[in-house]
């Protein structure tokens, strides 16, 4: 809360898989029943990294690799050269956010954030109520976001 009272921007950055294009499964089920799909519709998985700013800015990655230092590395990498573009001076007023995932706080990533001198803040883990970014995922997977199956994958 103090950052916004002092004008800062957020942006708060999260990921999550996308192993299938529907997403329209979800059912009330028993509590020993599974609700998960024995195999994946898109093999391998696209990894959907999501930056969110408190402006409604939306800064997107879509990997057909893991999550992983290294993609972190390089969304970070993207990310920094995308903000210079829009404003050189984003240092001073904005600060990105995100969960301590091992890959989020991993040495390699910190050195990055370091070396690129991102204004870095971590949140506690699994702390969905302090991430847009669940949110957004939330409203992505609530239908099929290939509903013409429109191949996927790497060939």
């Amino acid at each position: 809360m103090e950052l916004l009272k002092k004008n800062k921007r957020i942006i708060n950055v999260d990921e999550t898989w996308l192993g299938m294009a529907d997403f329209r499964r979800r059912k009330w089920c028993r509590r020993v029943s599974n609700n998960s799909v024995p195999h994946l519709q898109i093999a391998p998985r696209i990894s959907f990294i999501l930056g969110l700013d408190t402006n409604g800015q939306v800064y997107i990655s879509l990997t057909q690799a893991n999550s992983n230092s290294k993609i972190m590395e390089i969304f970070l990498l993207a990310l920094v050269r995308e903000l210079d573009k829009e404003d050189p001076e984003w240092r001073k007023n904005t600060v990105l956010m995100w969960d301590n995932a091992p890959y989020h706080a991993s040495p390699a990533t910190l050195k990055v954030l370091q070396e690129q001198k991102i204004p870095t803040i971590f949140t506690g883990a699994h702390s969905y109520d302090a991430a847009p970014c669940e949110l957004f995922f939330a409203a992505f997977k609530k239908a099929d976001v290939n509903p013409r199956w429109v191949k996927t994958g790497k060939r």
